[in-house]
């Protein structure tokens, strides 16, 4: 009896195929403003799959380690022929709208050649981002220096707008991140 219920919890049904990816929770919406100056929402996005992060561009500690990991995920799924379609978007979000305007985070961008067609990085109203950041569950707090202590994650956003891994900098190999999202862009 056991082994039965068991197989029937384990049996895929066609609303929710087997994955090794669980649905963690509905990724939030935000409204931010890209490093081009124009508009972009959650919504515009829609359909796919997506690497969220959270940074600021003065940062001295954990954000270039993250974006430069970021950078080798979109280096890596370039060369599988993943980015092509358009389908694979990366965002980083400032954690410091003050500072961060859309120039500051085009010219970071560019700092680690991350390819623009494929990355948006976001800033907008210190009371736009502050709501962004708080419905990702992030948060960022002054330390020394004039930094900001934060913590390093990178969301994973499945075509459907649900979050499916939540990755720290300190467990993230740019090959299992490439392995992640094919996995997502292979679910139907």
């Amino acid at each position: 009896m056991l082994h039965i219920l068991a197989s029937l919890l384990l049996t895929p049904t066609a609303d929710a195929p087997a994955s090794r990816l669980a649905v963690i929770q509905p990724a939030p919406g935000f409204a931010l403003t890209a490093q081009d100056g124009k508009a972009l929402k959650s919504t515009d996005l829609k359909g796919k799959v997506l690497l969220v992060s959270f940074i600021f561009t003065t940062c001295s500690g954990s954000c270039p380690a993250t974006t430069s990991r970021m950078v080798q995920v979109q280096q890596e799924l370039t060369r599988q022929g993943q980015l092509k379609d358009g389908r694979v978007h990366f965002l980083s979000i400032t954690l410091d709208p003050a500072r961060d305007t859309p120039d500051k985070l085009r010219d970071y961008l560019k700092l680690y050649d991350a390819e623009p067609a494929t990355w948006s990085a976001l800033t907008g109203s210190a009371d736009d981002v502050a709501k962004t950041v708080q419905d990702w569950g992030m948060w960022a707090k002054p330390a020394a220096n004039g930094q900001l202590d934060h913590p390093s994650r990178i969301f994973l956003v499945d075509p459907r707008g649900r979050v499916r891994e939540i990755y720290h900098l300190g467990f993230l190999k740019p090959a299992w991140v490439a392995e992640d999202v094919q996995l997502l862009l292979g679910e139907k």
